[in-house]
């Protein structure tokens, strides 16, 4: 199967972003990735924002590959700008479940700026069914999350290879998703990067997670700080991984959050937190994640029942929290240990013990844990036009 190298596939996410105005997409498509015959390139256009302020817009291409891509595809979507009154902010902030078309559980807005460019896609992959080479899908940002979904369609309905390239980008889908995606690409055929300090990659939080599931990512080392927003900008994951191989990449990924120990160990520190760093979103991730499943494991709760509906991310996850105080003293304990780093990061007054966590307290503390992280994002995201 053939593979872009992480400078080929960082440089065309960078460069898509410029790829608006009929001049600029020409420039775009006249480089030697790309077959030089017109009728082999389409510009995408997406709907984004909500139903007051909706629009369609530019927002990616697809391609058929050049002389030394010969026989394979391209499709290639930019990520978050300011244009048309900030629309695609309100895209990524249409955090909620639905169902794609396959019926697995994906974040609203980004189905909805998928499934608006469908059509298009499945009509230029019509026209070029001779096509059987790799299909590579590639995006940063709110880019990466509908090359996700893209790449999730295309394994679905082709018989090409496809290959996912994600830079920064948010997660997309729960748990059923993430696994039947990587089952259908398998794991090495999905290269999601991050910067270590990117907050937008940090969400939203569970129940939504990053693919490959099972499978490793490409983590970037990164001393930018976390509120700068600075390791999200596109010209410094390329500066990152420039005449870097992927093996490369991979093996500075020395994250432990995967280790129930080390949650463990995090959660019952006495450590003092700080929600300006990276490492304690990081662990208060899997330590949310760590926390659910022990719940879920020990009673009838499923993600279905809790994420799928009218509420918000953070009742859903205070109901469930909720319940698991109701299990054993062995759950609650680890209920308690997380609301307590959760309140200690907020600046908030720390419960003496777990029977001061009512759903109330802790739908509050979530509700603005959600709002700090998702204001990182924003902040992130409004340095890309910088």
């Amino acid at each position: 199967m053939n593979e872009l190298s992480p400078s080929e596939a960082a440089k065309l996410a960078r460069d898509i972003y410029l790829a608006q105005d009929p001049s600029t997409l020409a420039i775009f498509l006249a480089r030697k990735d790309f077959c030089v015959n017109k009728k082999n390139k389409v510009h995408l256009k997406a709907e984004v924002g909500t139903r007051l302020i909706n629009t369609k817009d530019g927002f990616g291409v697809c391609a058929i590959g050049g002389d030394t891509n010969k026989n394979q595809i391209f499709l290639i979507f930019r990520g978050t700008t300011m244009a048309n009154y900030k629309a695609d902010v309100f895209t990524d902030a249409r955090i909620g479940i639905e169902r794609s078309d396959a019926g697995l559980p994906v974040h609203i807005g980004f189905n909805h700026a998928f499934s608006s460019m469908r059509e298009e896609i499945k009509n230029f992959l019509g026209q070029h069914s001779n096509t059987t080479g790799t299909v590579h899908c590639i995006g940063h940002s709110l880019g990466g999350a509908v090359a996700t979904l893209a790449a999730d369609w295309v394994a679905r309905n082709r018989i090409n290879p496809v290959k996912l390239y994600t830079f920064g980008s948010p997660r997309v889908g729960t748990d059923w998703f993430t696994q039947a995606l990587t089952r259908k690409l398998k794991a090495s055929s999905i290269n999601r990067v991050f910067h270590e300090t990117d907050p937008v990659t940090m969400i939203p939080l569970y129940p939504f997670v990053h693919a490959p599931n099972p499978g490793s990512s490409y983590f970037l080392p990164s001393s930018l700080p976390l509120t700068s927003g600075d390791a999200h900008k596109m010209k410094n994951y390329v500066k990152s991984v420039n005449e870097k191989s992927w093996k490369q990449i991979k093996e500075v990924d020395k994250s432990p959050y995967t280790l129930e120990m080390a949650i463990e160990n995090w959660l019952k520190s006495k450590t003092p937190v700080d929600s300006s760093s990276a490492k304690f979103w990081q662990w208060a991730d899997a330590a949310l994640i760590y926390v659910l499943k022990k719940i879920m494991i020990g009673s009838a709760i499923t993600l279905q029942s809790c994420f799928v509906g009218a509420f918000t991310l953070a009742d859903k996850i205070a109901y469930i929290l909720a319940k698991g105080i109701d299990l054993t003293s062995s759950v609650s304990i680890w209920i308690y240990h997380l609301m307590r780093k959760l309140m200690q990061a907020l600046g908030m007054k720390i419960a003496k013990d777990v029977k001061d966590l009512t759903r109330a307290i802790m739908q509050t503390v979530l509700a603005r844990i959600l709002e700090k992280m998702t204001q990182n994002a924003h902040n992130a995201i409004r340095k890309i036009v910088e």
